[in-house]
């Protein structure tokens, strides 16, 4: 991306007011920032003085432009991990390190030509488990047997141009695909592969088999703010373990085999069938899914089908209507572990959510109509307050905006564009789609 000679102009105007509005402000300020931040538990502000430096609506790109280039400049160190990507070739047994110290190992592949904004990502997620019995994090034969299949299976789905991130269970002792480990593991190949141009921001997709279903299962409704859509196979989770808000936006293949009664599979296939064809009734357009029970079939199926179908979908990076659970992930194994660290979503979204109590769960529910934002929220399971940030893009911000908070007007007025809010949400989801130039603050009680 680059800037234009009026651009550069403003921006060296910019950081030189800055810089005296604040002692900290250096002309790599925001990319020191920015290293900071980086895959960090907890999300820290920038320095005041980029909230002071104001900006306006033709100003915007530029200042978009300015910031993903410093985020870049930021993510040096992780880009050199991510390994250059060809036509049709393949990076096998790369390994990354990763939270609480674990290391994973993963494949990179592509199919196809590169398209102009990008490939489409398919994170492909393998079945095996969980082997608390092997001796180290890599031994299970189970889990390498699987991990090759996955690969060998991408290769034949109907989905090119693509590239697939394949990774292999960080620890075999510990299998699951939901614990902190693997989740940043999916955040990074979505940052990374985005970063370097690699990847099309509006095309990821995750999808996988039986343990890699009940991953991608949870995860695309988890992460599902990062997804155009998801397509678990053979691995059909209880509804009571996730929440159906998250798939407002974010498209949901299901395919299981009408004899998998294990864990009661296939009855929590049709019960997600019942509740997903509700939603969608109630909120057409806003729950695209399909659920297809495979005759004659068991715990293997037809792996063919679910690429093809994900693949048609593009994220929604502002929907006009929101909604998602504030809950926690938890790195136990079968929900009987105590002590096991938990994680909340930072963000989702267009909303932060950090300013949040860690405990309980909550839903949300945003409709924007122009320059309203309408907001209902209640608790659903303990107690959570605190407050959130909701960023404002796709209004007239010549015009007041008004938020509503359970039926009471929390906000009325003009917002100030301003670089601290956009470098606060770029580190927040490193995404370049969601630089927001704007929040406001609802007191969530």
């Amino acid at each position: 991306m680059k800037i234009n000679i009026f651009f550069a102009a403003l921006l060296m105007m910019s950081c030189s007011a800055a810089k005296r509005q604040g002692k900290n402000i250096t002309p790599d300020a925001l990319v020191t920032y920015f290293s900071s931040t980086l895959e960090a538990d907890s999300l820290h502000n920038p320095d005041v003085a980029f909230y002071k430096q104001e900006i306006s609506t033709g100003e915007l790109a530029g200042y978009r432009n300015k910031l993903w280039e410093d985020w870049k400049k930021a993510n040096a160190g992780r880009l050199s991990t991510w390994p250059k990507v060809a036509e049709n070739n393949t990076k096998d047994s790369l390994i990354w390190q990763l939270p609480d110290n674990r290391k994973m190992l993963f494949s990179l592949f592509t199919k196809g030509a590169r398209p102009a904004n990008g490939y489409p990502l398919f994170i492909n997620l393998h079945g095996g488990g969980c082997y608390p019995n092997e001796p180290g994090p890599w031994t299970s034969r189970s889990n390498s047997r699987e991990w090759q299949a996955a690969k060998t299976l991408g290769t034949r789905y109907d989905d090119a141009p693509s590239l697939y991130f394949v990774p292999r269970m960080p620890d075999d002792r510990r299998g699951r695909w939901y614990h902190r480990s693997p989740m940043a593991a999916y955040i990074r190949a979505w940052q990374l592969g985005v970063l370097s141009g690699d990847v099309d921001p509006n095309r990821a997709y995750i999808l996988g088999i039986s343990e890699g279903g009940y991953g991608s299962f949870r995860m695309g409704i988890f992460l599902a703010d990062y997804f155009a859509a998801a397509g678990p196979m053979a691995g059909s989770i209880w509804p009571e373990q996730e929440h159906i808000e998250n798939l407002r936006n974010t498209a949901f293949c299901i395919q299981m085999g009408e004899s998998d009664f294990a864990y009661d599979r296939v009855e929590n296939a049709k019960r997600w069938k019942v509740m997903l064809d509700s939603a969608a009734a109630a909120s057409p357009g806003q729950f695209n899914h399909i659920v297809e029970i495979q005759a004659g079939k068991g715990h293997g199926i037809d792996y063919m089908r679910a690429a093809p179908w994900i693949k048609q979908f593009t994220r929604k990076n502002y929907p006009d209507t929101l909604s998602w659970m504030y809950y926690a992930q938890c790195d136990t194994i079968y929900n009987a572990e105590p002590a096991q660290p938990c994680t909340y979503r930072k963000g989702f979204g267009y909303v932060r959510l950090d300013g949040l109590s860690q405990s309980g769960e909550r839903d949300f529910y945003v409709e924007k109509h122009g320059n309203v934002y309408t907001i209902r929220s209640a608790n659903r399971k303990g107690i959570v307050k605190g407050e959130i940030r909701l960023y404002a893009d796709n209004v007239d911000f010549a015009q007041p905006v008004k938020v509503n908070y359970n039926g009471k007007e929390v906000f009325n007025g003009k917002l100030k564009l301003n670089v601290g809010t956009m470098a606060e949400s770029l580190a927040l989801f490193g995404d370049p789609l969601r630089i927001f130039p704007a929040a406001v603050t609802v007191k969530v009680e």
